[in-house]
């Protein structure tokens, strides 16, 4: 499947105290166009990652079609479809965030405070990251293993 460039850029977002998230505009009407508005949110390795339905069915499908799937991965499959919600926004443009989803991103939402998140554009998913949890991030070198899959980003 090609990659898809429809969201695009990133944002400090605040969650109100029920965990309702107002979604940029551009990814908004990203939803609209190519979904009627909905997708998939799952958690992965700490943050919350937006699928469209049909990348989601594919991404299902391939997880399932695993022959003799080793404990660790029963375990991962667990937790990543378990955990995923279709979902979609209300007419104001906010979307309610299952606290289940929140508490695996690590997402604490206080009362009166909410929440601080980034919402990162990845061309055809997004990202929803803690605040802290994304400002404290250190990409490191990893020229070596882009290397390896054969990719070479000239800097």
């Amino acid at each position: 499947m090609a990659v898809r460039k429809l969201f695009t850029k990133s944002s400090q977002r605040s969650l109100d105290d029920k965990g309702r998230l107002m979604l940029p505009a551009a990814f908004r009407e990203a939803l609209t166009a190519e979904s009627g508005g909905t997708f998939w949110l799952t958690c992965l390795y700490g943050r919350l990652v937006a699928y469209l339905p049909d990348e989601w069915d594919a991404l299902v499908e391939e997880l399932y079609r695993i022959p003799a799937p080793s404990p660790a991965l029963v375990r991962f499959c667990a937790k990543v479809v378990g955990l995923a919600e279709e979902l979609s926004c209300n007419r104001q443009g906010r979307v309610r965030i299952p606290q289940p989803l929140l508490k695996e991103a690590g997402i604490a939402v206080t009362a009166g405070a909410g929440a601080q998140v980034m919402v990162i554009g990845m061309y055809s998913r997004f990202e929803i990251w803690d605040l802290e949890r994304f400002n404290a991030i250190d990409t490191g070198d990893v020229s070596a293993e882009l290397a390896a899959k054969g990719l070479s980003i000239g800097l």
